[in-house]
């Protein structure tokens, strides 16, 4: 029999209309339950980058700060893509827990912020959330994390071969480029091959119309190592470091996500698979000591270039010794767009 489910959209990683990294909030009802199968039906009918499908409270389990029938603090999500489920992925985490924190009818009773969830519950674990100190409308998330930088590296002629529009900018001579672009996978299933650019022109050179093909398929069947090799999702994502913002007067990290003809305005596991392998080089390369920045802060700008201006923010702690990752939390805003019903057979 059909019913209908309620929704909203939120862009994420922006206080703006408008900007930011759309994404779409499915409520789940425990009286109409739905499959995996109608789940990815409704992810592809939204053709958004992700959509997040919100599981009902399940008070029994989730008040564990609390009395029987005090409201959840775990809430489940699922992720999806238009052609896939997710463990995890950044700029759904960061609208979930904006949704939670910010924009539910619980959120907003200041009566009551021990009603508050505390945590989302994700494929890839139990994701802590809370609200910035520094700022009420930016969320943080504990993001699950099993940093794996691969020991192949994606070739200089293979990204050259896919974006030709950066062959002015790369050149084999040049000793940064000439032993190819690391990949990382911030969780199994979860990877990234990481450009760096020289500047800003060589970012804006990118173009997902001369773009030949992808580089995901390459560097998932050739270059990852034995035991990583089990699908997900891998992406290519092109970074200029210390670039002048003046939004935020300070210098950021400016990036694109872009595979075959699609680009991401904001990509949250992308980005933090990024902060992660520059804090564990720059600490290798012995240019950072252990104790003085910890943790290590970046701001990325993602998505000017497609006129969706993204601000992730990330910060990145190290356990003893700096060769192994103790924390990543990722941070954001989110604003509403739209709210309606979806009709489900």
């Amino acid at each position: 029999m059909a019913h209908s489910l309620r929704f909203e959209t939120l862009d994420v990683f922006t206080t703006s209309l408008y900007a930011g990294n759309p994404l779409a909030v499915i409520f789940l009802d425990e009286q109409h339950p739905i499959s995996q199968t109608q789940k990815q039906q409704i992810a592809r009918e939204f053709n958004l980058s992700e959509t997040i499908f919100i599981h009902p409270a399940n008070k029994s389990t989730g008040a564990s700060e609390g009395g029987e029938n005090e409201p959840a603090i775990s809430r489940k999500i699922d992720i999806f893509m238009t052609n896939a489920e997710l463990p995890f992925a950044g700029h759904p985490t960061i609208g979930a827990a904006s949704w939670f924190l910010l924009h539910s009818s619980s959120a907003k009773d200041a009566e009551n912020p021990a009603e508050r969830v505390k945590s989302i519950i994700t494929k890839a674990g139990e994701i802590p959330i809370s609200i910035s100190a520094a700022d009420p409308n930016t969320v943080s998330a504990l993001i699950p994390h099993n940093v794996h930088i691969h020991s192949r590296r994606l070739p200089l002629a293979t990204v050259l071969q896919v974006h030709p529009s950066l062959t002015p900018f790369l050149k084999e001579s040049d000793g940064a480029y000439r032993d190819g672009f690391p990949i990382v996978s911030i969780v199994k299933g979860m990877t990234c091959v990481h450009v760096g650019l020289p500047n800003l022109e060589a970012l804006a050179a990118l173009s997902t119309e001369s773009a030949a093909g992808s580089i995901s398929p390459t560097a998932q069947s050739e270059y990852f190592d034995d035991e990583w090799v089990a699908g997900g999702h891998v992406g290519a994502y092109f970074y200029v470091r210390d670039v002048w913002d003046d939004e935020l007067q300070g210098n950021v990290i400016r990036s694109r996500m872009l595979d075959s003809t699609l680009e991401d305005p904001a990509t949250g596991s992308a980005a933090s698979g990024l902060a992660c392998y520059l804090t564990l080089t720059d600490v290798a390369a012995g240019g950072a000591e252990i104790g003085d920045k910890k943790p290590w802060s970046y701001d990325i700008v993602q998505g000017v270039e497609m006129g969706k201006r993204s601000v992730i923010g990330l910060r990145v702690a190290l356990k003893d010794g700096g060769k192994e990752i103790e924390s990543v939390e990722l941070s954001g805003s989110a604003v509403r767009v739209s709210e309606g019903s979806i009709r489900v057979e």
